[in-house]
């Protein structure tokens, strides 16, 4: 074979190459007789070639004209745009997700300093792949930040990466968010006695605070945001830094579509909680009309949030008189969690609502108790009625408080519910503490069937 026809023959292939990146395909008869004849004419030169290089270019030349007859390329762009969300939006099981359920669909671990999502592998396949993808402002709306303590350079590389991605978002349709930041820690230690080490935790560098400010930037279009920290002062800040912006939206309309709100770090509001931590509550309070999942630290039943629509409630810790005045609060709730319960009175209240002792709640379904123990006082309780209850899991904090659980089991007779799953989990079991077990499960309604599964498996027993 001559120059020239190696010339001639990877002319033809960067043809079809373009051809096939654009998507070009045969639109009249003519066009698919010509591209039929061409795919005849491949296939012969390709039997006779005795040129390796050639035959390379010929093999890849005829994949290229035979893709162009595929029937995914003829699809209506409205079409495969369903298709792609399909293919970014559904979790490897391909179960649809429930609306509490976010699939963060592109996701940055600044340790590994790249974005990973399955959208980018769509938009390396062809440019009309790309350019539907690139104009198809939702797949590129859900993005998820983690910034481990162990990062030690810096982002400001991902973080113009973050920006860009975030303008293919558009300008108007709802997003989530999920932001990590795990705050390093300075080791202080004093060798003399007594014995001391000191951690204290390092506030947001540059760059974590630029994450946050540009986050919290779109806060008027968050779906779903969630905020986790480990650090006190970070969590103050970003606070300052939502309220900031808060103050630059009109207050009726600050979170249009908030349906999912999880801050993992916060505080009771009282009279020494931050001004701008105030601010921020208030206006979850007010502006979240779509709510319905929510998950923070701390809350009291003296706190001014509207919970009326919620269907999901995760809380670290809850104060009031018992869990009724709550309940009564979120008359949809259907699945609850909570860790520690302090007892305290209802205080701040108007007069005819500041003493609700008894509750009949009929919707939730499901109900988690992670820190039942000496953080978890008794009468939490009293007076509540739960009757369409089918799920219970508890933990225990350190020790398992016989009390606390006979009060939990006595919930669950009057209730009169079918439970069809129990869950008791704890880090130790001690042989004093087998008698307040079995007692309590003698003493609960049974579904026939129900499962429950005590310690995670490591007693386990059948019902």
């Amino acid at each position: 074979m001559t120059t020239m026809n190696t010339t001639m023959y990877q002319m033809k292939y960067e043809a079809c190459l373009a051809k096939t990146r654009m998507n070009d395909v045969p639109l009249s008869s003519q066009e698919l007789s010509e591209l039929q004849e061409d795919i005849s004419t491949t296939r012969h030169e390709l039997q006779c070639c005795d040129d390796d290089g050639i035959e390379t270019l010929l093999v890849k030349t005829l994949d290229f004209q035979e893709s162009l007859l595929s029937p995914i390329r003829k699809l209506p762009s409205e079409m495969l745009e369903a298709i792609f969300y399909l293919v970014v939006a559904l979790p490897e099981s391909g179960a649809p997700r429930s609306d509490a359920d976010v699939l963060f669909e592109i996701s940055l671990s600044l340790d590994d300093k790249k974005f990973v999502g399955r959208v980018f592998a769509l938009i390396w396949v062809c440019s009309w792949w790309r350019r539907l993808a690139l104009a198809q402002t939702v797949l590129w709306s859900s993005i998820a930040v983690v910034d481990d303590s162990q990062r030690i350079h810096d982002a400001r590389e991902q973080l113009e990466l973050l920006k860009c991605i975030l303008r293919r978002s558009g300008t108007s349709g709802p997003m989530d968010f999920r932001l990590h930041i795990s705050s390093r820690l300075t080791v202080t230690r004093h060798d003399t006695l007594p014995f001391l080490t000191i951690f204290s935790s390092v506030p947001f560098d540059h760059t974590q605070n630029s994450f946050v400010e540009t986050f919290t930037r779109y806060a008027s279009r968050w779906r779903s945001f969630t905020f986790l920290t480990n650090s006190r002062t970070n969590s103050e800040t970003f606070y300052e830094v939502l309220a900031t912006q808060l103050a630059t939206l009109n207050p009726s309309t600050q979170f249009p579509f908030l349906e999912k709100l999880e801050l993992g770090s916060g505080f009771s509001l009282n009279d020494e909680s931050p001004l701008a931590i105030k601010t921020v509550r208030t206006a979850f309070s007010s502006s979240c009309p779509r709510l319905r999942s929510l998950g923070i630290y701390s809350l009291a039943s003296s706190d001014p949030m509207d919970l009326k629509s919620l269907t999901v409630l995760e809380l670290h810790n809850y104060s009031g008189r018992s869990f009724a005045y709550l309940l009564n609060h979120c008359p949809l709730l259907k699945s609850f969690t909570v860790r520690f319960f302090y007892r305290g009175q209802d205080s701040n209240l108007d007069s005819d609502t500041a003493y609700i002792d008894s509750s009949r709640h009929t919707c939730l379904k499901i109900l988690r108790i992670k820190g039942m123990g000496e953080e978890f006082t008794s009468g939490a309780w009293d007076l509540i009625y739960l009757p369409n209850l089918e799920e219970v899991v508890v933990s225990f904090w350190l020790r398992m408080d016989g009390d606390v659980l006979n009060e939990l089991g006595e919930l669950l007779t009057r209730s009169n519910c079918t439970l069809r799953k129990v869950q008791l989990l704890w880090d130790s079991f001690h042989i004093s503490e087998y008698s307040v077990l079995e007692s309590f499960l003698h003493g609960i309604p049974f579904n026939p069937g129900c499962e429950y599964i005590i310690n995670e498996g490591r007693y386990p027993r059948t019902h």
